[in-house]
């Protein structure tokens, strides 16, 4: 029974930590995504904050998409906190969702574009 903890253990750190790649790398597809999108009047920016921050300079609107999961990422460090690791994959299923919107546009922008 104790050796069966133990992998558990080592697992859920090992899934942590693959949460928080897969967070980084979601969040930096969004911004590129959401950049190209933009560019090619294809989609609009939904939120008025992060439109606000594209309409002065695409580099702020880059930092803030990129610097919020990192920062919730730098607050986890090593620390194998449950709430941590729920915000964490959280965040992630959101940017995931926001990645598989992102793809469709894609695909219907390339097929009438």
């Amino acid at each position: 029974m104790q050796a069966r903890t133990s992998v558990s253990g080592s697992g859920f750190k090992l899934g942590n930590a693959v949460m928080k790649w897969l967070l980084l790398v979601l969040s930096v597809f969004d911004a590129v995504a959401t950049d190209a999108g933009i560019r090619l009047n294809a989609i609009q920016e939904a939120n008025p904050f992060a439109a606000l921050l594209y309409g002065t300079h695409p580099a702020l609107f880059y930092g803030y998409k990129i610097v919020l999961p990192s920062l919730l990422l730098l607050m986890g460090g090593r620390t194998s906190s449950i709430l941590l690791s729920r915000l964490i994959l959280f965040a992630a299923a959101v940017y995931a969702l926001l990645a598989a919107y992102h793809l469709a546009w894609i695909v219907l922008a390339a097929g009438t574009g």
